[in-house]
């Protein structure tokens, strides 16, 4: 049975599920959640994992002229990641604002969760036929593209509060409810890899993107079906708005996004991304031009934190200055992780030794290597949480700013073995694929260090007025990181071929990928040097 609320605090839990039965201590609810979020996660991952191969594919497909693509450079491939991870990351902000204001975190589920599989299936649709290889095949994958990512602004921020909304606020099972939750996030991306991964590199990419339709499409059946026995009264409208309005504008938003996706999908064949495009690239022939507007956009950002900290109470604005150093130092991590979906990607499908045992032996697909990450979540998640309580027991823990560094040196470690990785694979040879998965391990390692100091930091140190600006902030940071590390990622072929000079000399892709060693690891010993001066911003007894 839940906690009860503290005095004079109304129950915000509904009585059928407070007192209903419970699965390892758990509202049964829980469960469904988590195998609703997996599926969600496993269509997500699994595009990611192909997106980049897809696009980068010569139209006359690999060596054997098996599974062509669509022929794009790196420098293309990598920007339309970029966008569409960063947009996957800006979306819930709208999303999370139309489920509180409007329709309720179910309806929003249902909403995301329909896009998203819509967006799944024109992918796959637009692989077949002539589509595969004229350009309104393409449009259409863009839109498709499109209609993903509203789907996931509708869905992404409603699961984890229909969570919270299974337990009181001082309930001592939240915690772990949201362990339990977050495994389910990281069992969709470990499945994805060995489903989508096989079959969209093997079979044939659209039958990939199309599998992950499949997963969705299971998350929502058997999300409606127990939704009513396991989550009654969980995530319904709010009090100001009907059932019968909340669905009208549920469809309305479906409709909308649609909408929305069709016309990026005509902008796309209209040449309007082109144009956009040839003026960014008018600015790097005009570098005065160029950092004169990075420097007004760098003015008017430190002009509003100034401003925002004004209008903060005394003793909050340190410790809301310390939200916005982490901000920082959070978007570096992302910037130079979020290389896994893209160059290393391309780095391991194309200039990484495979075979198991030999040139004739079994050839492991690129895409498997996404699992690595979140295999060594499953395996060292509940080793951090043992080495943090120890420490935490010993007055030992690290604080905040600390486990921030350690993140990022841990990454930059994990760039030093695909730097090794570019050296071997110089001059046309291969490069071994036990470096790859070293890489992804140290990254991961560097995750579960950096991790805590995420949106839960944020709900225990910003002012309450301003709790939901700041995580709206936050995943704007998220947003820019995820574009930051696309476009970060398309210079890739100009620092291989010198026209894009590095202080450091190793030959082929090793000098790109030490470019992130030097910013993690610098970025890491930067904040550890600042870190005395930043805990005195903290609020206090908030690590």
């Amino acid at each position: 049975m839940a906690t009860p609320p503290p005095p004079g605090v109304p129950s915000t839990v509904p009585e059928a599920v407070k007192n209903g039965p419970t699965f390892l201590g758990h509202p049964r609810g829980l469960f469904l959640l988590f195998l609703v979020e997996m599926w969600e996660r496993f269509s997500y991952y699994g595009m990611r994992a192909l997106l980049v191969l897809y696009l980068v594919r010569a139209v006359t497909g690999d060596e054997t002229g098996f599974n062509p693509g669509r022929g794009w450079n790196e420098a293309q491939a990598y920007t339309l990641y970029g966008w569409y991870t960063g947009l996957a990351y800006l979306f819930p902000i709208f999303g999370g604002i139309i489920a509180d204001k409007l329709i309720g975190t179910h309806r929003s589920m249902l909403v995301g969760g329909v896009l998203i599989t819509i967006g799944h299936i024109i992918l796959g649709v637009s692989g077949f036929g002539a589509l595969a290889n004229n350009a309104a095949g393409m449009s259409l994958f863009i839109a498709g593209l499109a209609v993903i990512v509203l789907g996931t602004g509708h869905f992404k921020p409603t699961v984890s509060v229909m969570v919270g909304q299974l337990y009181e606020q001082k309930d001592p099972r939240r915690d772990g409810a949201f362990t339990i939750f977050y495994m389910g996030i990281n069992l969709g991306a470990f499945l994805c890899a060995f489903v989508c991964g096989t079959l969209g590199e093997k079979v044939g990419w659209h039958w990939g993107f199309g599998s992950a339709a499949v997963g969705m499409i299971l998350g929502l059946l058997l999300y409606m079906w127990g939704k009513p026995r396991f989550l009654p009264g969980i995530g319904e409208q709010p009090a100001t708005t009907s059932p019968a309005k909340a669905t009208s504008i549920g469809w309305m938003c479906l409709l909308v996004a649609l909408g929305l996706s069709a016309l990026v999908g005509f902008a796309y064949s209209a040449g309007v991304f082109g144009k956009i495009g040839e003026g960014i690239a008018s600015l790097q022939k005009n570098p005065a031009l160029g950092w004169t507007i990075v420097g007004a956009m760098i003015a008017a950002i430190l002009g509003w934190v100034v401003w925002f900290l004004s209008k903060n109470r005394p003793e909050d604005r340190g410790p809301v200055l310390s939200i916005f150093i982490f901000m920082f130092f959070n978007a570096f991590f992302w910037i130079a992780f979020e290389q896994a979906g893209g160059s290393i990607n391309v780095f391991t499908e194309q200039s990484t030794e495979r075979h198991i045992a030999g040139p004739d032996s079994y050839e492991v697909p690129a895409t498997w290597f996404q699992s690595v990450n979140p295999f060594v979540i499953f395996v060292m998640a509940p080793v951090f949480a043992w080495i943090w309580t120890r420490l935490g027991k010993r007055n030992m823990n690290p604080s905040q700013p600390v486990k921030i560094a350690l993140g990022l040196i841990f990454l930059g470690l994990g760039f030093l073995f695909m730097t090794w990785a570019g050296v071997q694979a110089k001059d046309g040879a291969k490069a071994a694929m036990w470096l790859v998965f070293m890489t992804y391990f140290w990254h991961t390692i560097g995750e579960l260090c950096l991790s805590p100091t995420g949106l839960s930091y944020v709900t225990k140190t910003a002012p309450v007025k301003f709790v939901s600006l700041l995580m709206g902030i936050w995943f704007v940071s998220s947003f820019i990181a995820n574009l930051g590390g696309g476009l970060i990622g398309a210079q890739v072929e100009n620092i291989e071929t010198g026209k894009l000079k590095l202080p450091w000399d190793f030959g082929g892709r090793a000098d790109f990928f030490f470019l992130f060693v030097v910013s993690s690891i610098g970025a890491g010993v930067v904040i550890l040097v600042l870190t005395p001066l930043i805990k005195k911003l903290m609020r206090p007894g908030v690590e």
